[in-house]
C-alpha cells in the first residue's frame, strides 16, 4: 500500500500506482472520474478490454468523485480543527500534513486508501471486493471480512473499525498462508 502522500498524489496529480500495480503516469484518478474521455481507455497492448471492464456511467463516476471531494473537505476541517472550508483540491492536498499535525496518520491513511481503492474499482482498474459472509475475523470475531481474489495477490481484510490485530493496532489483514485460516474459521 502507498503512503499517505502517494495515495493523495494518485488521486490528484498523476496515477503512479504502487509496488504491486504500476500506474500509467496519466492524469489523477479523480480527474478520470470527472471527465468521460479519461475513463475510456483501451488496453496498452491494443485489442479489446477484458469483459466487465467497461468504463462506468457518467453519473456513477461523478457521484463517487463528488462524494470523495465532500468527505475530503470534511476531513480537512476536522484535522485543522476549523469550521472554515477550502476547495476540495486544497483540502485533499492539506490532508497529509494535517494528519501528521493531528497525530492521526494511520486512521487518515485508511480513509484515503479506501477512497483510492473505490476510485480504482469504479474506473475498472481493479476488481470489486467481496464480502466473506461465512468467515469470522480471527482478531475481533465479527463477520466483517472482505476480500479480493487478484491473480497475483489474493487478500482479505476486516472492515470493523474496532478490530485490532494485536501487532499493528489496525484492523486485521489476511494474505498468503494467513488467508487460508479464514476458510477453517467458517460459520454456518
Amino acid at each position: 500500500m502507498n503512503d499517505l502522500d502517494g495515495l493523495v498524489g494518485d488521486l490528484l496529480d498523476r496515477y503512479n500506482g504502487d509496488e504491486q500495480h504500476a500506474g500509467d503516469g496519466g492524469p489523477g484518478l479523480l480527474d478520470r472520474l470527472d471527465h468521460l474521455t479519461l475513463r475510456t481507455r483501451q488496453p496498452p497492448a491494443g485489442g479489446h478490454a477484458p469483459p466487465g471492464s467497461r468504463p462506468p456511467t457518467s453519473l456513477e463516476a461523478v457521484s463517487w468523485s463528488e462524494r470523495i471531494k465532500v468527505e475530503a473537505i470534511g476531513l480537512d476541517m476536522q484535522l485543522r480543527g476549523s469550521a472554515r472550508t477550502q476547495s476540495w483540491y486544497r483540502a485533499l492536498k492539506a490532508i497529509p500534513p494535517g494528519a501528521e499535525n493531528a497525530d492521526r496518520v494511520a486512521e487518515v491513511t485508511r480513509t484515503v486508501s479506501r477512497w483510492h481503492g473505490t476510485v480504482l474499482t469504479v474506473l475498472g482498474l481493479r476488481g470489486p471486493s467481496v464480502h466473506f459472509r461465512h468467515a469470522l475475523c480471527l482478531a475481533c470475531g465479527q463477520r466483517t471480512v472482505y476480500g479480493r481474489a487478484d491473480d497475483d495477490r489474493p487478500r482479505a481484510w476486516c472492515i470493523n473499525d474496532a478490530c485490532e490485530d494485536g501487532e499493528s493496532g489496525q484492523p486485521a489483514r489476511y494474505e498468503g498462508t494467513r488467508l487460508y485460516l479464514l476458510t477453517e474459521n467458517r460459520v454456518s
